[in-house]
């Protein structure tokens, strides 16, 4: 069975995400410097601009995974752009989860750029069109989280309900065994 690949399709959604990339570029750079004001809490200033460059980063790493598909599509090696079209179909990094650590109201070049990747959310599957849309829709920044100590109880009663039925279930009370529980 032979598998193609839709050039046109790549192509389409590598011009949306290349001009949502360029939006969020110029956000991430408007924002001021890195600084250690100690106001390192969600929405703060670092927050936001740790927050705007993952999702620059997420976006251009989309953009470079389809652009090798269409490469090696077009150098004639099918199996490789077939792997490469498979592997640009995952969801982009951080995207939109750079937006948890962003002040609100997010910028109008970020709103744009998210519904940009919204429209080809399709194409990444995964759930991307309702991130986005619970990040738009989010009033405030939600990361880093403001109690640590709930956020590790909430972690590891999260992957206990995920260890349920495996051999990890049988040590739960260790801190250890329950972090590693989601990676595995």
């Amino acid at each position: 069975m032979t598998h193609s690949i839709d050039l046109e399709e790549l192509a389409f959604v590598a011009t949306v995400m290349e001009r949502a990339h360029r939006l969020l570029d110029a956000e991430e750079k408007k924002l001021p410097p890195r600084t250690a004001d100690g106001l390192e809490g969600p929405g703060s200033p670092h927050q936001t601009l740790l927050g705007a460059g993952e999702l620059a980063r997420g976006v251009d790493d989309a953009v470079r995974r389809i652009a090798l598909a269409v490469g090696y599509a077009c150098a004639g090696l099918h199996s490789h752009a077939l792997r490469a079209a498979h592997h640009a179909h995952v969801a982009p990094r951080s995207v939109p989860g750079g937006t948890d650590r962003m002040a609100r109201p997010l910028s109008s070049g970020t709103i744009e750029a998210l519904k940009l990747v919204r429209q080809v959310s399709d194409f990444f599957g995964e759930g991307l069109r309702e991130h986005i849309d619970r990040s738009l829709a989010a009033p405030e920044a939600t990361w880093p989280p403001a109690d640590w100590k709930q956020y590790d109880e909430e972690r590891m009663k999260s992957a206990a309900s995920v260890a349920s039925g495996r051999s990890v279930s049988s040590h739960l009370g260790r801190h250890e065994s329950v972090t590693a529980a989601p990676d595995q």
